[in-house]
């Protein structure tokens, strides 16, 4: 393919790409419920071995009596159609997609006591009308 086509392929592929993006911890972008569970088992699995299923965590946070928690996080976005539209996406563009959480809690021993797994959809709206 040469000339003409190409162009038109290549600048095709370079929008498609162009309006991806993804943030976060990719070590649970294709995670599940069953996944999670099946590598955590509450007052069994330590700190250390969560660390090395899933790394560092996004945000540590304490509680007085002592336990801990970890969040987990990962976005998938997808550019809406109307940004690549010239004039229309000055008044709305945007990108929507899926959010994944992880959170797991640990007792003092640093054991997991409890996670949950969620996703859900994100939407991110700008220009002059956004909902």
């Amino acid at each position: 393919m040469t000339g003409p086509a190409s162009v038109t392929v290549a600048l095709l592929i370079s929008l498609v790409v162009a309006g991806c993006a993804s943030s976060g911890n990719e070590s649970i972008a294709d995670a599940t419920g069953a996944t999670v569970s099946s590598q955590l088992v509450k007052g069994r699995t330590h700190q250390t071995e969560v660390r090395r299923l899933y790394g560092d965590p996004m945000k540590t946070s304490f509680a007085s009596n002592g336990n801990e928690s970890w969040e987990y996080e990962f976005s998938r976005m997808h550019s809406k159609p109307t940004n690549f539209i010239p004039y229309v996406n000055l008044v709305h563009s945007g990108a929507e997609g899926d959010k994944k959480s992880l959170v797991v809690f640990f007792d003092k021993q640093k054991i997991v006591q409890d996670y949950t797994m969620s996703t859900s959809k994100v939407e991110e709206s700008r220009g002059l009308i956004t909902r």
